[in-house]
């Protein structure tokens, strides 16, 4: 997998020099998966709270080419914390090979040959892909 940007504390990541903090700083909008491209595409805009600052990007793109591999764990029924669906709780890579844990951290700034991504969500839902390159678009 190769990739334009780093997992930080795995709540962050770093581009062009530039820290964001996808935790406090912005809100999961949607996805959306293009089957005949095998691209699944993350959204996220700059949340509303006076802590964000200026200077922080007002939308996020995160693009995954090449999809082999995605699972999405959504068990939500009593949606007593609404905002917590689109908050994200941490990001790793992990290995493919242990596709049955979803909800773990392994701090790695790049990703390894054979790893996937995981977006675990403050509701403990996850987001997990196995693709060969994801882009930042800022």
């Amino acid at each position: 997998m190769t990739v334009n940007f780093e997992i930080e504390d795995n709540y962050a990541l770093t581009y062009l020099g530039q820290h964001i903090d996808l935790h406090n700083n912005y809100d999961l909008v949607g996805y959306d998966y293009k089957i005949v491209d095998r691209q699944l595409v993350l959204t996220w805009t700059k949340s509303l709270g006076d802590w964000t600052k200026e200077s922080d990007f007002a939308r996020l793109t995160l693009i995954h080419s090449n999809v082999f591999f995605l699972k999405i764990g959504y068990d939500n029924k009593e949606n007593e914390f609404p905002n917590d669906d689109k908050c994200l709780g941490g990001i790793s890579y992990f290995p493919s090979t242990d596709r049955e844990t979803n909800d773990g951290l392994i701090s790695q700034g790049k990703p390894n040959d054979e790893d996937d991504i995981i977006y675990i969500f403050e509701t403990d839902h996850f987001i997990r892909i196995g693709c060969d390159d994801i882009k930042l678009l800022v």
